[in-house]
């Protein structure tokens, strides 16, 4: 009688406050690769062969963190090569400086060492004889919810960053009396190491006005191709092989690096003015994060090779995502699409990249992106956020992952486009994928309309009167009438707002065998004297937004 199978679940945290924190498009980079490298060592250290997902964990780029294996794995093997890849990193970061920026006494040794150690969770679960994979699933979830976080402790003055952790130059960890303790010298120091930093790599890596942290310092350093090279040769060195030896996945995503962020080719997403140059341009960029619908559920009950298919499938597609999309803006980047979780930023490099550019692409976006080459076995959600050149990276970042999960919480199978100004106020109008792709927004009908014209201001400015009358209604008693009236004015009967099916999600048919969504979601999640409220809004929401997402953009516009 064969034995029952066995399966070990794997993850580790924090993720997402490990990529939100980055200042810098590079930081990004380098945040995707470091989660790469994780997860790919741990894949190396089991056996690829033995890895059910993510498929393709031969090809580094992209890795997930949840990493599903057959057969039994003890923890002290697969988390001792999770922490040797990490602390590879930061003592390969750590040593490079030491031995490059010289003129310094270092005292940091000790909280080097503490990020090395205490920087990461990992969590995993091993499943018991005849356990199916969705079980062992769920209790590595139940298990990553009790966490047992860590912190590291730190003295002196906190990352410009972040604000959560100790600024990383040479005095950090240095031992003295703090009556005497003089600011001045310490932010004179800080600079003057950071403008070393600045001249060894270049102003395109660090610059002198930046004050990292050790951890955020590791991301950026870590794509440089220098020191990415001599972190591939100490991993090497500690597994114990050659210097020459050949580890395919580890020399491709090196390459990847020099390739992609080398820094006569990488173009730098500058956001923000510099001081010293008050009159170099701004511009608004796009920035979009989207994750597959219900991978969870459609991967229950399945066995692992169709796991194996279907991870193999999404990896394919996120690896290949860059060069098959036709992306609008010169210089925009695919940051990360590590299967059916992807997130990129849309930017010409020296001029303002047109909203309207942006909204052309996501018209296109399920069809001619998500279902390419071959159709998806899920739908997709995609949360766009077209942001102030004033909003800090981070907080963008931020605003990305909740209008995803808008996305998520309006039904599905939809996109929501927020507009996200300096001031922080932001506007959001969520749209299922058909409704956008059969050309709603074309058929905006004018008052005045001339061949080809479309001025969303007529329509902005009626929503704006109506609002200050109360025309659509005060509180409780808002009427779905009046903005009906105003959708058929301008869009005509492309669309019956009263209709059924187009209101809520409609289950899988012959025609639509993914199932369809409507404006509104889920009926069963939405009470019933909520309807004509939210139709309302959703009409609104479309003037404003849509007016935005066509108007013409020009430099350093609020």
């Amino acid at each position: 009688m064969p034995l029952s199978p066995i399966y070990t679940a794997i993850t580790f945290a924090p993720i997402q406050g490990f990529i939100e924190n980055s200042r810098k498009l590079r930081d990004l980079y380098g945040s995707s690769y470091l989660l790469s490298f994780l997860s790919w060592a741990v894949c190396h250290k089991v056996g690829i062969d033995n890895v059910i997902s993510p498929a393709l964990p031969n090809i580094a780029q992209g890795l997930p963190n949840v990493i599903l294996i057959k057969g039994e794995v003890e923890q002290k093997v697969t988390q001792a090569a999770f922490n040797q890849a990490w602390k590879c990193a930061v003592e390969t970061c750590r040593t490079w400086i030491e031995a490059e920026i010289t003129g310094w006494t270092y005292h940091w040794e000790r909280d080097w060492s503490l990020w090395a150690n205490h920087a990461w969770e990992f969590f995993q679960v091993i499943g018991k004889p005849g356990e199916d994979i969705d079980r062992v699933k769920a209790r590595l979830t139940a298990k990553k919810r009790s966490r047992q976080w860590t912190g590291v402790n730190w003295t002196g003055e906190s990352s410009t960053l972040s604000g959560a952790d100790a600024i990383a130059y040479p005095d950090l960890g240095r031992i003295a009396d703090p009556r005497h303790y003089n600011y001045q010298e310490h932010k004179d120091n800080v600079r003057a190491f950071y403008q070393q930093l600045s001249d060894k790599l270049g102003e395109s890596f660090i610059d002198p006005r930046e004050e990292l942290s050790i951890p955020e310092l590791v991301k950026r350093l870590i794509t440089h191709g220098l020191i990415a090279r001599k972190l591939s040769r100490n991993l090497k060195k500690a597994l114990s092989l050659n210097e020459d030896s050949k580890i395919d996945e580890l020399d491709e995503l090196v390459r990847a690096i020099e390739t992609q962020l080398k820094p006569d080719s990488f173009k730098e997403l500058n956001r923000l003015k510099r001081k010293r140059n008050p009159n170099e341009p701004e511009y608004w960029t796009g920035w979009f994060q989207g994750d597959g619908d219900g991978a969870g559920n459609y991967l229950k009950n399945k066995a692992p090779e169709q796991i194996t298919t279907f991870s193999r499938t999404m990896r394919e597609w996120g690896q290949t995502l860059q060069e098959n999309a036709i992306i609008p803006g010169d210089a925009s980047r695919i940051v990360y699409a590590g299967g059916d979780d992807f997130l990129g930023v849309l930017f010409h490099e020296k001029s303002q990249l047109q909203a309207q550019d942006c909204l052309s692409f996501f018209a296109q976006f399920k069809s001619q992106v998500w279902d390419y080459p071959d159709d998806k076995s899920i739908n997709v959600s995609v949360g766009f956020v077209w942001a102030a050149p004033k909003i800090p990276q981070r907080d963008v970042l931020q605003h990305c992952r909740e209008t995803e999960k808008n996305a998520k919480r309006l039904g599905r199978d939809r996109i929501n486009f927020r507009i996200l100004f300096n001031s922080g106020n932001y506007l959001d109008w969520a749209c299922p994928w058909w409704i956008l792709e059969n050309g709603l927004l074309g058929e905006y009908r004018d008052r005045n309309k001339r061949e080809g014209e479309q001025k969303w201001v007529h329509l902005y400015n009626d929503v704006a009167e109506l609002e200050a009358r109360h025309a659509f209604g005060v509180g409780d008693n808002i009427q779905f009438e009046v903005a009906n009236g105003l959708f058929k004015a301008y869009f005509g009967n492309t669309l019956d707002l009263n209709d059924e099916k187009i209101r809520w999600n409609q289950s899988a048919t012959e025609e639509h065998p993914r199932g369809r969504a409507g404006i509104l979601g889920e009926k069963d999640k939405l009470e019933p004297d909520k309807v004509s409220e939210t139709l309302t809004y959703w009409v609104i929401n479309l003037a404003k937004v849509g007016f935005h997402l066509h108007r013409s953009w020009g430099k350093g516009d609020v």
